[in-house]
This record gives structure tokens, sequence and C-alpha cells, in this order.
């Protein structure tokens, strides 16, 4: 069972100003930041927690990158175990994928250059993850840099922490943790993609609660203690939250201030992050002993450090400063009226809904989005990309209307075909489903309204992913059916920010980077297009 860390009575009892709280609250607002879910941490005590309805403290949600952090936790356990040390080859761990040609730099590879990103590969991020052999995908990839030379994000590097482990000790990382980390801080054992054997992904996919971030990043704030206990070796909390090297290359502020073992180093000094795609963060502050942890849903990372920064660490007081009692009830009013806007209610159409209620979707395939591995899914993209069986290629959608509730029901799938079937509300409220989709276990919160006689627009939100998908069915004579899928984060101000962090990657190379700007500016069209189909009468 997990216990709830310790929540002072107002923020000012743990050293927080209500009010630099509130200024916070509004700069989010103003910078547009979609946030789920923050909490403020100080002297290990909860100054602050908010949940944007339907998000809410005991529901998991999929922290991306920040994955890494934990996998970066469980290797320096194996090292302080003396399983493993920082200089260990690869080439020692794996041979078996030991190239025949151009084996200089291979064989330098260690682990040190795995945990510092800095292995030299050079890896297709939008690789198909159904090949059954992820090793030998990244250790068989370009091998561009000298090991130890260049700093290049790389998720498989993780991934590789993850398969050591289980050389090393026998058991998926996961089972490792469970007595070494996840028991002592009373966090659940987290839900993870893994691959085809079963092992967790290490890089992304792990699902768990605000609470379990704090926990985790709190700990590392103690260096490793816990309740009094050394939980986290301490040498390796210090030394994997510390510079490492260097990355200049990057473009935003809070990139390229150097990065540890898988932990990055922020530009506020004696500052860590374990961060996640969309903003799903974790911010240590030892010089303050606080810490910020927040879901959410916005394609660049940087700006949450650009939201916090102008009011904090400057908001942090002396522990027990008295509260304005008028402050501290507008912040709490502040955080119980915290939600997504009211779903409309809708106006109905009974012609087309009965049309509709006799009738199945079948869908045009999308030859385009099938070649290049990504037809179109529930999930958006930017979930689906690393999922072990990406779906794909919607159809049978099936819509079915009766009083204020509206039933989506559709098939997908390659390998496995899923069939599913969520209820959406027409009548201003939220309906809670469920999907199983690509390996991935959502609860829904969806609804519906008529756009006008002839649109119909369904808003769905698998809780447990940062993202949104809206789908809307516009009808036309003779029974055709066009469909506009989008999604939020949007695909434009993802590929907006592949494009700028391409930059580091391409070494500021002018050409490249113009070629970069044209794909990542068709990339949303070609990647979210529109889909056409027909109603048949069932």
């Amino acid at each position: 069972m997990s216990r709830d860390l310790p929540r002072a009575k107002t923020p000012e009892e743990a050293g927080v100003s209500s009010q630099a709280v509130l200024n916070l609250l509004d700069e989010f607002e103003k910078q547009g930041l979609e946030y789920h879910a923050l909490m403020i941490l100080r002297h290990g005590k909860v100054a602050f927690e908010a949940y944007r309805k339907p998000y809410a403290k005991d529901i998991p949600h999929t922290i991306y990158s920040f994955s890494k952090s934990v996998a970066s936790t469980a290797i320096g356990f194996a090292i302080d175990e003396g399983l493993i040390t920082l200089e260990t080859r690869i080439g020692e761990l794996f041979p078996e994928y030991r190239p025949k040609f151009n084996t200089d730099k291979w064989d330098k590879i260690n682990l040190r250059h795995v945990l510092t990103m800095s292995t030299g590969f050079t890896f297709n991020v939008f690789h198909q993850n159904s090949n059954p052999d992820w090793v030998k995908d990244y250790l068989h990839s370009f091998l561009r840099d000298e090991p130890g030379t260049v700093f290049h994000y790389t998720n498989e590097n993780a991934y590789l922490i993850s398969v050591i482990i289980e050389k090393l000790t026998g058991l998926k990382m996961f089972d490792y943790l469970k007595p070494r980390l996840f028991d002592p801080l009373e966090i659940e054992v987290p839900w993870t993609e893994t691959d085809s054997q079963g092992r967790p992904a290490g890089g992304w996919g792990i699902q768990w609660k605000l609470e379990d971030s704090a926990k985790f990043i709190q700990c590392y704030l103690n260096n490793g203690k816990w309740n009094g206990r050394q939980v986290i070796p301490e040498w390796w909390a210090i030394e994997a939250t510390k510079r490492q090297i260097g990355n200049e290359a990057n473009i935003k502020e809070d990139s390229k201030v150097g990065y540890g073992y898988q932990f990055w180093i922020c530009s506020l000094p004696n500052t860590f992050a374990c961060r996640g795609m969309f903003c799903n963060q974790g911010v240590g502050m030892r010089d303050y002993d606080a810490a910020f942890v927040y879901f959410g849903a916005d394609a660049d990372e940087q700006k949450p450090y650009d939201v916090i920064y102008p009011h904090f660490p400057a908001g942090f007081i002396d522990d027990g400063s008295k509260a304005d009692k008028e402050i501290v009830e507008k912040l709490k009013k502040r955080v119980k009226n915290l939600s997504f806007p009211e779903p409309p209610v809708s106006l109905r159409y009974p012609a087309n809904e009965r049309l509709l209620s006799q009738s199945v979707i079948k869908l045009q395939p999308q030859l385009l989005l099938n070649a290049v591995g990504f037809p179109l899914s529930f999930l958006p993209m930017t979930v689906n990309e690393m999922a072990l069986d990406r779906a794909g290629n919607i159809n049978g959608i099936e819509l079915e209307f009766n009083g204020g509730e509206l039933v989506f029901s559709w098939t997908e799938g390659r390998r496995k075909i899923y069939h599913n079937s969520i209820p959406a509300g027409l009548d201003g409220n939220y309906r809670k489903g469920h999907i199983s989709l690509s390996g991935f276990e959502y609860d829904t919160y969806s609804f519906a309204y008529w756009e006008s006689p002839d649109a119909l627009v369904l808003n769905i939100r698998p809780i447990q992913s940062c993202c949104s998908r809206i789908f809307r069915f516009k009808l036309s004579s003779g029974g055709r059916v066009k469909v506009e899928v989008k999604s939020t984060p949007s695909y434009r101000s993802v590929a907006d920010n592949l494009y700028r962090l391409s930059f580091a990657y391409l070494n500021n190379n002018r050409f490249l980077c113009g070629v970069s700007k044209i794909v990542f500016g068709l990339a949303p069209g070609v990647m979210e297009p529109d889909s056409y189909g027909r109603l048949i009468r069932k």
C-alpha cells in the first residue's frame, strides 16, 4: 500500500508563499501551458497540489522520458552492489552483437557512455518497435561519433539499461527495483511499456501517479535517504544528478547546461530534472530543498521552466510564516474549480442520428500512412509511435445514439484486431469508458456535440495519457463521410518543436536545417490527414 507524503496545512507552513503560487498559476494560464497536475514540495512536505478535472490524485499518468531516471536508478543499485562498473564495455555484455567491420569505436563503448547519451550511435527515433530485437536495432545502428565525445539524446540508451539489469540479475528491471526502490518509497510497481520479451522499455512508458514522481524526486533531494533510511546509494544520488557531459549544442536554456546519468542539469544552480515529453517532469532544487512535479501536455519542454523561474525560488519563504487567510482561501477556490471547459449541451438532429445509428462508416485505406508505418489510429502518433504493436487502420465505425449519450465503436489493428466501444455525453457531461489498444489500457472521458446539422464532433481524453483526440464527422450527400482527426498537443506544435530541436542533431548545418524545416512543415498534414468513407447500412 502507498503512504502519502505529509501535507502542509497552508503553503506557508512548508515555506512557500501562497501569493507566489497564485501568480504561478496565472503564469501557466497566460503562457497557455496545459498542465494536468502540479505539486510543490518544500522540506519533504507537500506545500501545494492541484489536479485539473478529470485528472485526479489517484489516476496514473504517462511520464514518457522521466522513465529514464528510473532506469538510471536501477543501474546505480547494480553498480553499488558490485555487479557492473561505469567502465564496463558494452561489448563484454553483448558480444553476440559485435559488428564484423569498423569495430574500433564500437569496442570503446562503455556503460558511462550509455548513461550520458554519448555512445556515438545515431538512431532513427521513428524505427519500428515491432521489430523483435531492439538491442540489435540499436547496436547495429550508425556509429558516427567517437564514444564519450558527443551528447546525442537517444531513448535506446535507457532501454539498454533495462536489458543489462536482466543480464546481470536474471530479473526484469522492475522486479529488481521493487524491493530496492518501489517498496521503500511505498510506490506501487508502475505499469510500463515493454519489448516483445516483457522487458521494461526503460527510456519511456511508465505510468504512475503524481505523488510517485514527487517521492522519487524528494529521495534524490535527500541524497538517497527516505524516512531516515538510505534507499538509493548516496554517491549515486549525487553523481547521477551532477553534470557528467556537456550538451551545449541544444538550443533550449535548460537543455544545454549539462547532463548527468539520465538526469538533466538545469540553468538554476544546483538544480536537476527528470524530463518527459509534453512537460511530464520533475525539478529538484537542492539549494532550496524544494521540488516541482507536474503532468502536462505541451510540446515545448522549456515552457515549465520559463513559467516557474519568474516566481520561484523568489516565492520560497521562512517555514511557518504567517499566511494571509484571504489569499489562502483564494488559492483553495482556484484549485477546487480547476478543470477543462465544461462540455456543451448538444442540439439534436434526430434524422441524422437515426441515419448514423443504422449505419457503419467504412473508411478508405490511408496508403501513405501505412507506407510510413503510422496508419490512422484512435491513439495519437505521439502515443502510438513507441508501441510494441502499432495498431491503426481505424474502420467499421459505429455511432449509436441513445438519449443524451453516444456510443462510439470501432475496430483497428494490423497483426491483431482490436474492438472498442466507449460512451460520450451529449448532455453537457463527460462519460467514462475504457479501451484496450496496442498493449495500452486507458480509461476515457468523452463528450460529443453537433457542430451543425451535418457535422458531429467527438472529443475523447484517454486519461492515463496526456493527449486528447478529436474526431469530426462531416456528412454529405450520397452517404459520403469526411472524418477529420486532430490531437492535443497538436501535431503542428510537436513538429515545430522537433524542428527547433533538430538544430542540435544537424550540427547547425544550414542546408540540412532547411530540409528539416520543409519536412517538419509538411509533417502535420501528412501524419494527420483527413479520411474519407461511406455510410453502409447495417
